[in-house]
């Protein structure tokens, strides 16, 4: 199972040995796109900064057909946070 952690404005997905960060302006971004399908693209063309992170979560993703929702989650959770 992946491990996703919101840690000083980024988002941390982690399982065993793996980890993958997403920076403070694609989350910045990421908080702003409300559609899912407007957050999937993003999130997988922009967020995802090279070949090997996408690689990496999409193996993660197969595995765990729920992955993007829980990101999506944290994501929009922490903005609601901050709008307070």
């Amino acid at each position: 199972m992946v491990e996703l952690y919101y840690v000083q404005d980024s988002v941390v997905l982690r399982t065993r040995s793996s980890e993958l960060l997403i920076l403070p302006q694609h989350v910045k971004a990421l908080q702003t796109l409300a559609a899912k399908d407007a957050f999937a693209k993003y999130f997988t063309e922009s967020a995802l900064l090279n070949r090997p992170a996408r690689k990496l979560f999409n193996s993660w993703a197969r595995k765990e057909v729920n992955l993007l929702e829980r990101v999506y989650e944290i994501v929009h959770q922490h903005a609601d946070k901050e709008e307070e």
